[in-house]
């Protein structure tokens, strides 16, 4: 296999060519990819949480005019629309969880991930809200809508809740269900998605400030990747022989500004870290 780096020029529209500007070792070309490839892993990161608080102000939005709906809306359209919304965020929650565990192992490797994993687990042993949603999705998965009960009443607070019951005739709580018991008859669901919600934004904040240096380290070797290049962007290709190359037969990996200029805007956004341009 030989492997390359180059850079291509667009001819007319909807054409391009690519040019191979000299050829390295397969050590160079992993090495490439792997101070470049952090970027997109802090950009998915961070796709996976705007996702999920998306869903969770989608869902505080709905139910936080809950009166206005329960005006002009049909008890069944409001039922479905709050329990969607919820299980939205519900998935949204065990994705970036899932997530943050892939890409810490990936980067950081085991220690790292036992550090997440710590921190999600002391959320889970020490807060209610936070373990609550966290096995309220496998409620809404195996069971049924965590929602269940609808309230118009000029005498008491209006709304949608989860009904304690209903929700204790799961088997899946563990020790959540000793949670459940201590709580009203009527249980808002709203208190609970805030509070978990400040739980992820601080893992997400904690993942941002533990990769931001690496991050910053393949952004100036891209940028120093771009001068050695002749200021050109550049792309790594990889392609058996000379012949298939001429046929066309080669893998290349184009590289997109975009993606560091948007991780370096998600660092500096970050409350803790403050970047100085030069």
């Amino acid at each position: 296999m030989i492997y390359a780096i180059g850079y291509r020029e667009f001819i007319k529209k909807g054409h391009h060519q690519v040019t191979i500007e000299k050829h390295i070792t397969k050590e160079e070309y992993e090495n490439h990819t792997t101070m470049l490839g952090e970027a997109q892993k802090i950009n998915s990161m961070t796709d996976v949480y705007k996702l999920f608080e998306r869903n969770g102000n989608e869902f505080l939005t709905y139910t936080s005019k809950i009166k206005e709906h329960l005006k002009s809306s049909d008890s069944g359209q409001i039922h479905l629309e709050a329990n969607r919304l919820l299980i939205n965020y519900l998935s949204a929650l065990s994705m970036f969880i899932d997530y943050g565990e892939r890409y810490n192992k990936k980067h950081f490797g085991k220690q790292k991930l036992k550090e997440f994993e710590s921190k999600t687990h002391d959320f889970y042993d020490n807060h209610v809200s936070y373990r609550f949603m966290a096995l309220m999705r496998n409620y809404a998965l195996h069971y049924g809508f965590p929602l269940s009960e609808i309230k118009k009443s000029l005498l008491e607070s209006s709304g949608i809740f989860a009904s304690k019951k209903v929700l204790l005739d799961f088997k899946g709580w563990k020790h959540v269900k000793e949670d459940i018991e201590k709580m009203p008859e009527s249980i808002l669901i709203d208190p609970h998605v805030k509070i978990s919600m400040m739980f992820i934004k601080h893992l997400y904040d904690s993942y941002i400030y533990d990769m931001a240096p690496t991050v910053i380290k393949g952004i100036e070797y891209l940028n120093n990747m771009i001068k050695d290049n002749h200021g050109k962007i550049p792309l790594l290709a990889t392609f058996k022989n000379k012949e298939e190359f001429m046929k066309g037969n080669i893998s290349v990996s184009y590289i997109d500004p975009e993606t560091y200029l948007d991780a370096l805007q998600i660092i500096k956004n970050h409350p803790s870290i403050n970047i100085t341009d030069e």
